[in-house]
């Protein structure tokens, strides 16, 4: 149901942010063994989180100004997010506050599309998502090796 997307401006970005959310650990694969077989409502197959993350060699110019809600497909019954990482939101925390910002981006997506769908009266358990999600992060938020070392 949800799943991430990346864009980085180089392969230092990269290998910086991904493992936050790939890898056997990352958010992305938690929220996948919670929620792989869970229905949200029959409306919504796939929400993409997608982070478009400042590189060495680019700026915050390149990226998305604000987090950005795309149109929801009825065909595939989609919906994405993008989303800017810069060096001032990611990059220069320390590892609590990226994970803290992956959980963070990761619920304000659930919520942006929830405001933007809701006119629509589509079956989706917005709430039921973001309790799942909110658990997860728990587990996230506790993992007691940093990924910055994955």
């Amino acid at each position: 149901m949800v799943k991430y997307f990346t864009s980085c401006g180089d392969e230092r970005g990269s290998k910086m942010f991904t493992p936050y959310i790939w890898k056997n650990s990352g958010f992305g694969a938690l929220i996948d063994k919670i929620t792989l077989d869970k229905r949200y409502g029959n409306d919504l197959k796939l929400l993409l989180v997608k982070y478009y993350i400042e590189g060495e060699f680019s700026s915050a110019s390149d990226l998305p100004s604000e987090p950005k809600v795309l149109n929801y497909s009825t065909k595939n019954k989609d919906i994405a997010v993008n989303l800017p990482v810069t060096r001032e939101l990611f990059h220069d925390r320390n590892e609590f506050e990226r994970r803290e910002f992956i959980v963070d981006s990761t619920l304000n997506t659930v919520k942006l599309v929830r405001d933007k769908l809701k006119k629509k009266k589509l079956d989706i358990d917005f709430e039921s998502l973001m309790k799942d999600i909110t658990e997860i992060s728990e587990e996230y938020l506790k993992r007691p090796e940093p990924y910055s070392k994955i």
